[in-house]
């Protein structure tokens, strides 16, 4: 690695040299808060009588052999944005002189475009621009500095950042009185120019800790630059066309980006592979970078395969998040969890789907499966159950179905029983008393759900009709209105103690419906209320059109009958007799929890200088088993038992520790049994 000192245009127009962005490289994203701090550093240093202005690194390794020409492709590993926004500075200072010919200028349009700051003058094809971008950037900018060299405006995209970017700094070199302060502070902006060499220097150890200025690199950026940075360079091009591309455009959205997305599909992969261990709030690219070493991923071209399993599960994703499938029935099955909004259950749902796709269960049960999970999370979101529980909880699921996937059990009716088996807990699945319950007596408009609520039970009513819900933006209407109580009318369909019964019914399910107004109507008579609804061709209406008057008894009423197909709705699995007894965590629980990390030991099933290994790949380490049947930490701590140990270790190792039994995180020896498999030997 050679490091020098250099001035950032001396660095561009170095002869015989052409900056290539990696294909791998995020596209150009510089925005206007990071234009505009390039702008003002650039006039503070110009205004200075002397003095540099540090702007950051630029590193380059170079890309194989010289062109024919001679050109020596350099690929920008950092600071691709820093040299793009620079370009196009110059870019707006040619089209500046030009349009002020006679002004006394430091600069001219001829002197920028011969001295190799655009383009290497006298060479052609790609060794004629300085600077070629990746993915959809690359013909757009060759576009403009063809149009800038010519003399012509460029044509660009209006909405693209390179033609934003572009006219920010027209028009601030428009506004400003002395231009020539530009041109000054650009040859006095300084960097760090570090070049790789071939074989030697790690490019992406040098990415990684090449983010202090500019724009922050996302995970995505990290993760698709650790991933093809692990191959030769003249491979990298073909491995993001198979295998990179197209996670971008499954994960892509109009209403969501795809680094946002990816952060959430790459947790949700992560912890899908390391269940049951909790991923919610580790770091998303560290934890992968461990995932890949520690998984030997990096090693004898296993990168290509783990790419299509990346591939394979970004499309599982896009599935459960979006209905993203060819499948009508499941797309719908998906799409109804995903109005629920708990990503939470986005991994669990996603190895299903790996199953499913394995053909380890049929269409049939797989849609009673997500039957069963939309049930068990509106069920809980109705009776207000603790969301906390959920992570761990789903992740110790998907470490389970996968065991009796991997034994080819019997996984719908595991799966199933799983969610049962927790009666009495706070992972509980709520009973139909529970859950009538509280959706006939609860403020149904808290809920945020409360749309999805109305609409499903109108599917139900009227299956036949179930797309109307997709011909209008539907709105929560109140059948008696939100301000009854300032109407005579109103307050004697309430009886005598209006302001109580109000208070019970207002926001009760009973009184509640949906309009394609994009407003709820806070007052008004029945009969004004019923005209409106009318408008509105859903089943789940009809009780209150048909209705004489509106009063608390008959909400109460309509809110038992909406309750009643609710039930239908949301349905609580059910099991034959005894069917899930061989899935209840509690049974094997209470044969084994009395079994001792010393009567291991004088079972012989664990000995002395044993090494005991965590099996989190986040949380790698050893224990040693001493000659009394202690388990002795690397910094020589005893324990007796194995949870305390592991919560110790893990406590040393910077983590948290969250309840994990070192029953189920300690192995004897590598690629030995768990403790807890040996103790149920003695069970």
């Amino acid at each position: 690695m050679d490091a020098n000192s250099r001035k950032i245009l001396g660095l561009i127009a170095e002869m015989n040299t052409r900056f290539v962005v990696p294909v791998y490289q995020r596209p150009y994203s510089w925005g206007a808060e990071q234009c505009a701090q390039l702008w003002d550093d650039i006039l503070a240093t110009g205004r200075k009588p002397q003095g540099l202005h540090f702007t950051g690194s630029i590193v380059t390794i170079q890309d194989g052999q010289l062109s024919p020409a001679g050109v020596a492709p350099l690929l920008l590993i950092d600071g691709q944005q820093r040299i793009t926004t620079i370009t196009l500075l110059l870019a707006a200072l040619v089209d500046y002189a030009r349009k002020h010919d006679g002004r006394a200028l430091a600069f001219s349009a001829e002197e920028i475009l011969t001295s190799g700051y655009l383009t290497n003058h006298y060479r052609s094809g790609d060794d004629y621009y300085k600077l070629t971008l990746s993915k959809g950037d690359r013909d757009a900018y060759r576009h403009l500095i063809d149009a800038i060299c010519a003399g012509n405006p460029p044509q660009l995209d209006p909405n693209s950042t390179l033609a934003t970017n572009l006219a920010f700094f027209q028009r601030r070199i428009e506004a400003l009185d002395d231009v020539n302060l530009v041109w000054r502070g650009m040859q006095r902006l300084e960097v760090v120019a570090i070049s790789l060499a071939q074989g030697v220097d790690e490019p992406q150890v040098i990415f990684e800790s090449m983010n202090a200025t500019g724009k922050d690199l996302t995970n995505a950026d990290l993760v698709r630059n650790f991933v093809l940075m692990s191959y030769p360079m003249g491979e990298q091009q073909e491995l993001y066309r198979i295998y990179w591309a197209p996670i971008e455009q499954i994960l892509s959205t109009d209403t969501i980006g795809f680094d946002e997305a990816f952060d959430d599909f790459i947790r949700s992969y992560l912890t899908v592979v390391h269940a049951p261990t909790s991923m919610a709030k580790v770091d998303v690219y560290q934890a992968f970078k461990r995932y890949v070493l520690f998984g030997g991923f990096n090693q004898n071209d296993r990168m290509k395969n783990l790419s299509l399993k990346l591939k394979r599960f970004a499309r599982y994703y896009a599935a459960v998040t979006r209905g993203m499938l060819d499948d009508e029935e499941l797309a719908q099955a998906f799409g109804r969890i995903a109005q629920l909004e708990a990503p939470v259950a986005n991994p669990l749902l996603i190895s299903l789907y790996d199953g499913y796709e394995h053909n380890e269960f049929g269409r049939s049960d797989f849609l009673r499966m997500l039957e069963a999970m939309e049930s068990y999370l509106f069920r809980r979101r109705v009776c207000d159950c603790a969301t906390s529980v959920l992570a761990p909880f789903f992740s110790s699921l998907i470490a389970r179905v996968d065991a009796v996937r991997s034994e080819e059990g019997n996984v719908v009716e595991a799966f199933m029983a799983m969610l049962l088996n927790e009666d009495a807990t706070p992972r509980r699945f709520p009973g139909d008393a529970e859950f009538a319950h509280a959706l006939a007596t609860r403020d149904a408009t808290s809920l945020s759900d409360a749309l999805y609520l109305l609409a499903r039970i109108d599917e139900n009513l009227e299956p036949t009709d179930a797309l109307v819900l997709e011909k209008y933006l539907w709105t929560l209407e109140h059948v008696m209105p939100q301000r009854a109580l300032e109407d005579d009318s109103w307050r004697a369909a309430l009886g005598s103690d209006a302001e109580r019964a109000f208070e019970e019914c207002v926001n009760n399910l009973g009184n509640l419906t949906l309009t394609p107004h994009p407003f709820d109507l806070q007052e008004g008579s029945f009969e004004q209320k019923q005209a409106r609804i009318a408008e509105s061709p859903l089943a789940l209406s009809n009780d209150v059109l048909s209705a004489g008057d509106w009063t608390p008894s008959r909400i109460r009423e309509r809110a038992e009958r909406l309750v009643q197909v609710a039930l239908g709705v949301w349905r609580k699995p059910e099991l034959p007799e005894g069917a899930g007894i061989a899935y209840r965590l509690s049974a094997r629980a209470a044969a084994t929890h009395k079994v001792t990390f010393d009567e291991l030991f004088r079972a012989g099933l664990v000995q002395m200088d044993d090494a005991l290994v965590s099996v989190s790949p986040l949380h790698p380490g050893k224990a040693t088993v001493t000659s009394t049947g202690k388990i002795m930490l690397a910094n020589g701590e005893m324990f007796s038992d194995p949870t305390e140990a592991y919560e110790r270790f893990l406590t040393s190792q910077g983590a948290t520790a969250d309840g994990q039994s070192g029953w189920m995180y300690w192995r004897r020896g590598e690629g030995g049994p768990l403790l807890d498999d040996l103790r149920a030997e003695l069970a």
